[in-house]
């Protein structure tokens, strides 16, 4: 199988919310040795955004980017495919890079399969019309939205979690400086008040928060690397389902920070997303605790929490040891392939039993120590 990704994750990328891609892209040059295709915003066709125009064959300013412009996106020079199965996937964050295809021309055709992974939460109606016939299966981060987008856009779509690359960092049971860890989309009730009472004179505590409103950061790569080491670093993460925000739908779906924290040993505090199949992702104890719903027991609540150390390395090793055992992206990928009905890289399986492996010694020392 010869692998090609049309990515969105471009060199001028360096939004913060391509962390998850970034990470996916970084396991996929580990074990399929990809061919990326990195393809550009059309220029041309900024006078005709695609967020504002509606999602209607029928509507004037479609039918001119069609016949004008073909394309949102363009690449450069397109790869020769080799002999063999040739197998395109398409990520980006939302429906719209799903349009990128158009830039392939003639190429897209050449594919023996063409795939399609959205990273983010989205309107099932801005899938575009015109990609209908040209993916043989898609891939989202919700059960819910897979039906929606199947009945809405007749392409056929499943569930495919997020996950993250496990296999990089070590875990960290000795120097967690840090006893709380927020960042990007939180809950502004909950930090106001964990602000208030520990990041002041005198607390012992130490609440560390992002702090800018903006999405872009100098280096994605970099950000990635200080966010991980962070997160390595911090007895709890707060994470806090989704339904509520604008781009989400009123789906509940889990997001990349529950994997995040989990592959770093934090224990996680928050709210739990509620999407289907979502609770057979996280069933292990304490994979979540809930934040009582009062806000008056917050505080009290989270100095329990960080107050029982035992329990805050217990977490640590089970939070890391079952996203070894079922949340890297290696297990993703091999479900991707095997959706489709194509073999697993040899490459691919290794580094699953490397995985494993890690698990099952750790669970070992835990029970020779018992």
């Amino acid at each position: 199988m010869n692998l090609f990704v049309l990515s969105e994750l471009n060199p001028a990328c360096k939004h913060v919310g391509w962390s998850v891609a970034h990470s996916l892209e970084s396991t996929l040059r580990s074990v399929c040795d990809p061919t990326f295709i990195y393809p550009f915003f059309n220029t041309c066709v900024r006078l005709f955004d695609h967020s504002k125009v509606p999602d209607s064959s029928g509507h004037l300013l479609w039918r001119w980017r069609h016949r004008l412009f073909k394309s949102w996106y363009k690449v450069g020079e397109l790869p020769p495919l080799p002999p063999g199965v040739n197998v395109l996937i398409v990520v980006g964050m939302s429906p719209r890079f799903m349009l990128s295809v158009h830039a392939l021309g003639s190429l897209l055709k050449q594919f023996d399969l063409c795939l399609g992974y959205i990273l983010d939460g989205f309107n099932p109606q801005h899938f575009d019309f015109t990609l209908a016939d040209k993916f043989d299966h898609l891939f989202v981060i919700g059960s819910e939205l897979a039906e929606d987008v199947e009945r809405l856009r007749g392409v056929s779509a499943s569930f495919l979690p997020l996950a993250t690359n496990v296999l990089e960092p070590e875990l960290n049971l000795q120097h967690r400086s840090i006893d709380l860890l927020s960042y990007g989309r939180r809950n502004p009730e909950a930090h106001q008040r964990l602000y208030a009472h520990f990041n002041q004179p005198g607390s012992d505590r130490f609440y560390y928060h992002s702090t800018f409103s903006e999405p872009d950061v100098y280096n994605l790569e970099e950000h990635a690397t200080l966010l991980k080491n962070l997160l390595n670093r911090a007895k709890v993460s707060l994470c806090f389902e989704a339904s509520d925000k604008s781009r989400f739908m009123g789906y509940s779906p889990i997001l990349y920070r529950w994997f995040e924290a989990w592959a770093a040993g934090c224990t996680v505090v928050g709210k739990k997303p509620t999407g289907r199949g979502v609770a057979e992702l996280m069933q292990w104890e304490n994979s979540a605790i809930e934040l009582p719903d009062a806000p008056t027991e917050w505080i009290p609540f989270i100095e329990d929490v960080l107050a029982d150390e035992a329990t805050l390395q217990r977490n640590a090793e089970r939070n890391y040891r079952e996203a070894l055992l079922q949340h890297d992206w290696r297990y993703r990928i091999r479900e991707m392939l095997n959706r489709v009905g194509l073999e697993t890289p040899e490459k691919l399986e290794d580094q699953i039993k490397q995985l494993r492996c890690t698990a099952y010694g750790m669970l070992a020392s835990v029970q020779m120590s018992a």
